[in-house]
């Protein structure tokens, strides 16, 4: 099969890594891949090792700006007329728009659209009405043209059937390559984190996290509330691997609260999963979330998880785990903070169990039977 794997952004995240594992898995199996993508260099430096052709949009933004919009379509178009893919496999909302571009073409190849999460339209989303309500008739509109929509999570699913969005899709879990990851001890991770933040942590007690800095993934929850966690952790350090347009707002915050030698902002870092072991507990404080990848690395890092009960996070670490908190409840955070000190080796080693749903060959070879079967069903039409 010729596909073409396509995301808004080349930067470091979670979506990336995605892409870069589908897409080396599936050339593995013999597959024709390319990756096309907008602003960034981790994905196509990362493809480019494993020669893997990749197409750089300078249409393909993440905003909301109609005139680009148009662009994209145009500049979508001209790839897709020059590279006949049979299955075009689109992976964050601003891409979705390309569908359009594919209904253009004499030969049409099939279009799948993946739900990384919900963004505007999740129903913890409350930034702007008008905004949401706009973005639900966007999807609305061109999830009419795609051939085959995937969930990554089955809440975000059953969410998007009773707005009446989708129709009907499949659910894909996100997984990992475990024979692929290598981590640094926690002493190694520990010494690196160390040299970035300026002062030693070794002896520290760590609540880390990997994400953007940005609105989503709600971190002035925990600075805002960073004081409270101290009273019941007096040697406890933060920090967030990331970066993202509230970097400067958050690091002010930071300033003004006076707690800039205990909470640190590192930064983005190539494979990042590889410092997780440096944290006694991973946390994920997300407003919405599809099924994150980051998470998933804690698991694979056999490190306890405190998330917010949003999105997929429950179909990676039950309720019944402890591992779960109500979003933005700094009680609920600390009860259950307090339990996974008290209970770490235990979660640990429940989460081990868990690494087998999570497997990169289960999440690629459901991949590939969908591309072949809606390829299938474009025949018998």
């Amino acid at each position: 099969m010729k596909i073409l794997l396509v995301i808004t952004k080349s930067e470091i995240g979670g979506a990336q890594v995605f892409i870069l594992n589908l897409a080396r898995s599936l050339k593995m199996l013999g597959h024709e891949v390319e990756v096309a993508a907008g602003d960034g260099d981790y994905l196509f430096n990362e493809l480019s090792k494993n020669e893997i052709p990749c197409h750089y949009l300078n249409s393909l933004k993440r905003n909301v700006n109609v005139i680009n919009s148009f662009y994209f379509i145009f500049d979508f178009y001209r790839l897709l007329k020059s590279k006949n893919f049979q299955v075009v496999h689109l992976n964050s909302s601003n891409t979705l728009i390309g569908a359009i571009s594919s209904k253009l073409l004499k030969q049409k190849p099939k279009v799948v659209f993946t739900f990384h999460g919900l963004s505007l339209i999740d129903k913890h989303f409350n930034k702007n009405v008008v905004i949401k309500y706009f973005a639900k008739l966007y999807f609305r509109i061109f999830m009419n043209v795609v051939d085959k929509a995937v969930f990554v999570s089955n809440l975000n699913y059953n969410e998007l059937l009773e707005e009446g969005i989708v129709k009907s899709g499949e659910v894909i879990l996100n997984g990992l390559d475990e024979s692929k990851m290598k981590f640094f001890s926690p002493i190694d991770a520990r010494k690196y984190l160390s040299q970035l933040c300026g002062t030693d942590l070794s002896n520290d007690f760590i609540i880390g996290s990997v994400g953007r800095l940005a609105y989503p993934k709600n971190y002035e929850f925990l600075i805002e509330k960073f004081s409270l966690i101290k009273k019941i952790i007096p040697n406890v350090k933060v920090i967030v691997i990331g970066d993202g347009s509230d970097k400067d707002k958050f690091q002010k915050r930071i300033i003004e609260l006076n707690i800039q030698n205990e909470f640190f902002l590192v930064g983005a870092i190539k494979d990042s999963y590889q410092f997780i072991k440096a944290f006694d507990v991973f946390t994920l404080l997300s407003r919405y979330e599809g099924l994150s990848i980051s998470l998933i690395e804690a698991i694979f890092a056999e490190v306890p998880i405190l998330a917010s009960n949003v999105g997929g996070n429950s179909e990676i670490v039950s309720i019944t785990s402890g591992q779960l908190f109500e979003l933005d409840n700094i009680n609920d955070y600390l009860e259950k903070l307090k339990m996974i000190i008290e209970n770490k080796n235990k979660i640990i080693k429940d989460n081990v169990e868990l690494k087998k749903k999570f497997d990169l060959k289960l999440m690629v070879d459901k991949y590939e039977n969908l591309y072949k079967n809606i390829l299938v069903e474009k025949e018998s039409e």
